[in-house]
Formats: C-alpha cells, structure tokens, sequence
C-alpha cells in the first residue's frame, strides 16, 4: 500500500473547500445565507466574492399577499397585491352551514398567478361566532389554513383571512358587489 503524498493531501483538502462552498449557498438558515455572490472571482482559487447584496430565497421570511375577490361561488376570480401582485383565481370545493347558521366550514383551491411567484394553495376554515356572539357570517370574517401544493414556495403553510365587503372597484375601474377582500400570510418555504 503506497501512502499518500502531501501534494495529494492538500489538492483532496482544496477539493473539499470548493465543493463546501458550492452547497453552502443552498444552506437557507445558515447565518450568512442572505448573502448573494456577484460574479467576479477572488485572486484565491477563482473563488467568489460574497456580495453585501441580499437577496429573496425561497426560504425566506414570510411573505404577505392581499386580494381581492369580486365573483360569487364556486369559482372565485380577483386580483393580488402586497408582495406579490398578480391574478387571484380559485374554488370553493366545499361549504357547509351549521343548523343554527352560527358556522360556515369551507375548503377552498386559491391560485395566485405572478410568474416566478405563481402558486396553487389548498385551504380550509370558516366562519365562525365572533366575540359578541353573533354568528361570523354576519360579519362577513373568515380564517382559513392550509398548505401550497404546486409553485412557488411549495409545501409552506399558508394562512388566509378576510371580510365581506359591500363593493369593490377591480383594475379596470368596473365596481362589484359583494367582493372580499383578505390576505394570504406565506409562511417560509420547507426545507427540502
């Protein structure tokens, strides 16, 4: 068995530095993964030169969208806002009504459509009894929870509220009535 020779040992250690640093950017909650590298290189191995440049990762910190919802059920259409505008489509999969008409459960497909940002969120929630005790669907509020299955930020849970409004005005200055206006909450996007 022949040993290993210093110059062998110092290319397999240089090696193991440059694959370390290649994975590392792709480590989200590392502490210095905000940072971006920008395209020149060091004197040292041609290596990059981290930025003082942030940059938006898929994992990061939650992200907040508003919409506006201006059809009826089953199928909903609209439009986003907030950090990430767009189109807002879905459908209501399920509504049902307590007897004593004090809860509203609904399960819902919400699609936002923004290019890199597009996603498809499958939800679920209600109305429910506000703290007055009249029935939530009086007021028109509703919370609802769930996960993005497809797209951008994939497997993040999502959670979405919002209230009855009497009218609203869409992009094109047409008014409508009722409409919904609500707002998606992203939450960080999980590791994979």
């Amino acid at each position: 068995m022949k040993p290993i020779g210093v110059q062998s040992r110092v290319v397999l250690f240089v090696i193991a530095v440059v694959m370390l640093l290649q994975i590392s950017p792709g480590l989200a909650d590392a502490p210095y993964a905000g940072l971006a590298m920008t395209q020149g290189t060091s004197p040292l191995l041609g290596l990059p030169i981290p930025s003082t440049q942030t940059v938006v990762s898929v994992y990061s910190a939650p992200v907040e969208v508003t919409y506006t919802r201006i059809t009826t059920l089953p199928l909903m259409e609209g439009f986003t806002g907030g950090d990430v505008p767009g189109k807002f489509v879905g459908e209501v999969l399920q509504r049902q009504v307590s007897r004593d008409l004090r809860i509203i459960r609904l399960e819902a497909i919400y699609e936002v459509q923004a290019g890199d940002h597009s996603f498809t969120a499958l939800i679920r929630g209600g109305t429910g009894e506000t703290k007055s005790g009249e029935p939530a669907s009086a007021t028109g509020a509703a919370l609802l929870d769930g996960v993005i299955l497809a797209g951008w930020r994939t497997g993040a849970e999502v959670h979405v509220a919002f209230q009855t409004i009497s009218s609203c005005t869409d992009r094109d200055g047409v008014t409508h009535g009722p409409c919904f206006e609500g707002t998606i909450r992203i939450e960080r996007a999980p590791r994979e």
